[in-house]
């Protein structure tokens, strides 16, 4: 999922770059490509440097322990660094930074990497894209902060996992490990409903946005036709603006409360469950004593499993949202089939029926195209949940078998 949202944030970008910036300059500034080619590019790649994280080592210590750890072996290094919420973001430089970040696995905490810059790198390298003309240097700039923020990682990131935190679990206690694999795959299902669910809701509200604008033009146009016929030179438009602007603000707040109605509750149920899971795996990989009101690890983690297809099904039911990248290749796609579809009406009233062929086949094309791409992410989608669904059943009769082949030799 990581990995993937890096490549839709830098496939959107790109196809945003693509269609707003390279075109145009490409049909108007052609001739002056050689001022403009290394501008575009510097933009292109920039994002790909500092939006990429990558792993670095892996621990069986709670993520908060490994944070203290590599931030106490910075400061003992003589480093500047800062933390939040779990991050740490060190500075070695003038211009470069590190930030460090952990998550969970099954096979424990993950810390890894991102490239940042410091208030005075960011403020170089933008003047220097700005400039036109310093868009190379600054992307061989950026090229050296990855390459020393890289080093600089790989350097400290093992001692997260060195000298302090509680030792780990011996080889033969087999029913801890698949304890703490069960706990953190349950936290990434977990996770992983919570952030689609996220994006659904803001996706919604952007589609909500896009609606209440249409329906305000609708209303506008509707009752200025009403009112006034065609004049479009002497009709009063103050009684259509003040109705569109009541009946839009009218659907907004119905649509609102619909809104937060259908994502709030899920949404908060999601987030207590990742609270809860990622405080018992901090307290399975740091070895504390449960607290006496709270639940067994294996106590949450049937509970837990009661949640899973819950949790599969939300994924499931936010759609694309959970998949930028290939939902703007639909929109895309399909705004191109409705364009040409609209070419093909205006074709036919001036007579030209070739043309309108031509763009029918086009628009039919795309089409199918953007029904292609949709059953295509579908149906990887369905074969994905259903293998989640089969690992988790899989895992949790593992550790029941374990379990219980325990408790007879106790």
């Amino acid at each position: 999922m990581r990995g993937e949202r890096y490549q839709n944030r830098i496939a959107i970008f790109l196809i945003v770059l693509l269609g707003f910036v390279a075109l145009p300059l490409t049909v108007n500034l052609l001739r002056l490509w050689f001022l403009w080619v290394p501008a575009v590019v510097a933009i292109a790649l920039l994002p790909a440097i500092f939006l990429r994280e990558a792993d670095l080592v892996t621990g069986l210590l709670a993520p908060s322990q490994a944070s203290d750890a590599l931030a106490a072996n910075l400061r003992a290094s003589g480093v500047a660094l800062t933390t939040d919420r779990g991050a740490v973001r060190a500075r070695i430089g003038a211009l470069t930074a590190v930030k460090f970040l952990t998550r969970t696995t099954e096979q424990g905490t993950v810390v890894s990497y991102e490239t940042r810059a410091t208030p005075a790198g960011w403020a170089l390298l933008i003047a220097l894209v700005a400039s036109i003309v310093g868009s190379v240097p600054a992307l061989v700039l950026s090229l050296l902060f990855f390459l020393r923020a890289s080093r600089f990682a790989r350097a400290h990131a093992p001692s997260a996992f060195q000298g302090g935190g509680a030792p780990s679990a011996p080889a033969s206690d087999e029913v801890h490990r698949m304890l703490v694999g069960g706990i953190s795959s349950a936290l990434g299902t977990a996770r992983e409903a919570l952030e689609t669910q996220r994006k659904a809701y803001t996706d919604a509200l952007g589609l909500a946005g896009i609606a209440l604008v249409t329906v305000f033009i609708a209303v506008l146009v509707g009752l200025f036709v009403a009112l006034n016929g065609l004049n479009l030179e002497t009709g009063d438009w103050n009684v259509p603006i003040i109705g569109a602007l009541g009946a839009t603000v009218a659907v907004g707040g119905a649509v609102a409360v619909a809104l937060r109605r259908r994502f709030s509750t899920r949404i908060a149920r999601y987030r207590t469950w990742v609270d809860r899971l990622a405080d018992t795996f901090d307290r399975e990989l740091s070895r504390r004593p449960a607290e006496p009101a709270s639940p067994s690890t294996f106590e949450l983690l049937a509970e837990a499993s009661t949640q899973v297809p819950d949790w599969l099904e939300a994924q499931r039911s936010a759609g694309l949202s959970g998949d930028p990248g290939t939902s703007y290749g639909i929109l895309l796609t399909t705004l191109f089939s409705a364009s040409s579809f609209m070419y093909v009406a205006i074709d036919i009233l001036r007579g030209r029926l070739e043309s309108a062929a031509l763009e029918a086949a086009t628009g039919v094309g795309a089409a199918v195209t953007a029904a292609w791409i949709y059953r295509r992410w579908k149906k990887g989608e369905d074969a994905r949940l259903a293998q989640s669904k089969a690992a988790w059943d899989a895992h949790l009769g593992a550790l029941r078998s374990h379990l219980d082949r325990f408790l007879e030799e106790m």
